[in-house]
């Protein structure tokens, strides 16, 4: 990870004009296909392949309060990570947000700003709630703070009504700007275009709807049927954020999960894509990374043959990195295979046979 100098970061950046979200709803087959499981419709969701690639919510909350200035400012931020095997980075610019006593400080977003993204992709999946616009490649989302409180709570991760508006107000404030082989490619807001409820509207109405523009990169995705079906309830159970990345990256890579065909990977790749392994200590990194193992093991992700397959050492014999096989249990190899048959059904309905690459 890299700080680079915010102020060169914003230099020459010209205001953006507010977009407006559609004023009725758009029949698509494409939205329609990307809310049709296969399967408990409550407990599922969708992985979206480019967007969920990218590493954006690796910076733990105590680790910004140790980085911040006594002005309570954080550098803007750049990761290294591959997707595909290609070199991609990817840079943050932290949200300013306003205090109570009127200073500011700056969050980067993290674990709670993901889970409340991902119940806002998944409100998305309802129609009553959406607007999905193939030929401009957007899709907006209208939710109330109450509805996510209430998803979150039945998936047992509580959050205050405030705790959840800092979030959105992060996920509004924060830039990510992805870079392919050093060329910028997408550059925006994780949720853009956001209108608010404000304070008093909220009192007099506490179901008042917000509304919001998600990444053109989900939109692409809906668009080219990129995304699988997963376990969203099951991924909500877990404790570990990095237990949700592993899952989640399961979920969309291991399209052939069995008994026979163990999914491998190296932990300096799981350092690199996920940026959750800040330790310097390699044994500390290897712990970690053994205690997702063992989670995702009690949650029947893995079966218990999940281990390390090969220590690959250096000089004085010092372990450089560990290459693991990870074994899918019968409850996910049952999850993947119906996610195998959803992609199928709705390439089948689409027509949509042409895998395009983004780069």
């Amino acid at each position: 990870m890299a700080a680079l100098s915010q102020q060169n970061k914003n230099k020459n950046k010209k205001p953006v004009k507010k977009r407006k979200p559609p004023a009725a709803s758009i029949k698509s087959l494409e939205y329609d296909l990307f809310g049709r499981y296969l399967g408990d419709q409550d407990s599922l969701s969708n992985t979206i392949e480019l967007w969920d690639g990218i590493p954006k919510y690796f910076v733990a909350k105590q680790a910004q309060d140790r980085q911040r200035d006594d002005k309570g400012r954080l550098s803007v931020l750049e990761h290294a990570f591959q997707y595909k095997g290609v070199n991609c980075n990817v840079v943050i610019q932290p949200a300013s947000i306003r205090q109570k006593d009127g200073s500011y400080k700056d969050y980067y977003p993290s674990a709670g700003e993901e889970m409340v993204e991902d119940v806002i992709r998944k409100i998305f999946t309802d129609q009553a709630y959406a607007h999905h616009d193939p030929q401009n490649t957007e899709s907006w989302v209208r939710f109330s703070l109450q509805m996510i409180k209430k998803e979150l709570a039945g998936r047992k991760k509580t959050r205050s009504v405030d705790q959840i508006k800092q979030s959105i107000e992060i996920l509004s404030r924060s830039v990510i700007s992805f870079y392919v082989k050093g060329e910028e490619v997408y550059t925006n807001p994780i949720l853009a275009d956001l209108t608010r409820v404000t304070r008093k509207d909220y009192i007099d109405d506490p179901t008042g709807h917000w509304m919001a523009r998600l990444p053109a990169l989900i939109s692409k995705s809906v668009n080219e049927l990129s995304y699988r079906q997963y376990n969203y309830a099951l991924m909500f159970s877990l404790k570990s954020q990095l237990s949700r990345w592993l899952h989640k990256r399961l979920s969309h890579n291991y399209v052939n999960a069995g008994l026979s065909s163990p999914y491998e990977i190296l932990l300096s790749s799981v350092i690199r894509d996920s940026g959750m392994l800040p330790h310097q200590r390699m044994n500390d990194r290897v712990k970690a990374f053994e205690a997702t193992i063992d989670e995702l093991v009690a949650k029947r992700i893995l079966t218990q043959q999940s281990k390390r397959k090969e220590e690959r050492r250096g000089k004085g014999n010092k372990i450089d990195d560990i290459l693991f096989s990870l074994c899918a249990d019968p409850a996910f190899i049952k999850d993947v295979k119906a996610a195998n048959a959803r992609k199928k059904h709705a390439v089948e309905l689409s027509g949509f046979t042409n895998e395009k690459n983004e780069f």
